[in-house]
């Protein structure tokens, strides 16, 4: 009998000790969890409206962009969606350019010269990207964002825009100087009247993206399906990738 009580007291001292150990573990792991939150807080100040712009887009995509999207797919054959790609990716060869000179970048300048020259030609206007399939050039896209983080400038605070989506404030006045030499910006400047131009610009823009949209594999909707919490999931994405862009 003895013994048995002997073996009850250690044990409840033991689950005491073990309960009382968890504890301590939990409140450890939650302080570590919420140090490493904080480390990692995001400087937002228009936290609010990028939430709110970023349901809106999501509506957008599933609701307009899917939809003309498979549509486009439908009605465009992949060879001819893949042709209009190359020739956007072609015309905005004065960009890639102007930002690896900028990075002291001149091989892979040389490269976008080279590619320009050759899909121009031989790649009839730049419909057929035979620089990469016939010699095996790749492309080195670079754009003021990325020559701007390329020096160390930080990407400041996320922006959502309006249908063309996640960007941080450096890439958005990026996307200013990269207008100074894009060919499509200024061919819509002839335009005499401002809205027109910017119309004609923006409704460019927009066929561009839906073009590339409709080669991608993965979905929007496949693509965000597994998101928690829809904008910071976006954004955080967006800062990965754009990291990774500005590293190579």
């Amino acid at each position: 009998m003895k013994l048995l009580i002997t073996f009850i007291l250690v044990f409840t001292l033991n689950i005491i000790a073990n309960d009382d150990f968890e504890d301590a573990f939990d409140n450890e792991f939650e302080q570590d969890l919420a140090m490493e939150s904080n480390k990692q807080t995001v400087f937002d100040p228009l936290s609010s409206y990028n939430r709110f712009m970023t349901n809106v887009n999501d509506k957008l995509m599933i609701n307009v962009v899917e939809p003309i999207s498979s549509g486009y797919r439908f009605v465009a054959p992949h060879p001819l969606r893949e042709s209009i790609y190359n020739f956007f990716e072609n015309i905005n060869y004065p960009v890639s350019l102007a930002n690896n000179l900028l990075q002291l970048k001149f091989y892979h300048s040389w490269n976008e010269s080279l590619r320009f020259f050759t899909n121009s030609t031989l790649g009839l206007f730049g419909f057929f990207d035979v620089a990469d399939s016939w010699f095996e050039i790749k492309a080195h896209k670079e754009d003021f964002g990325q020559t701007l983080g390329h020096y160390g400038v930080g990407s400041g605070f996320p922006i959502v825009i309006p249908f063309f989506g996640q960007q941080n404030f450096r890439d958005f006045l990026g996307g200013f100087a990269d207008n100074s030499v894009n060919p499509t910006y200024h061919l819509t400047l002839e335009i005499n009247d401002d809205m027109v131009s910017l119309g004609t610009y923006l409704m460019i823009r927009g066929y561009k993206d839906i073009n590339e949209y409709s080669l991608s594999d993965i979905s929007y909707e496949e693509l965000t399906k597994g998101s928690i919490d829809l904008y910071p999931f976006i954004r955080d994405a967006y800062e990965q990738n754009r990291n990774k862009l500005i590293e190579e």
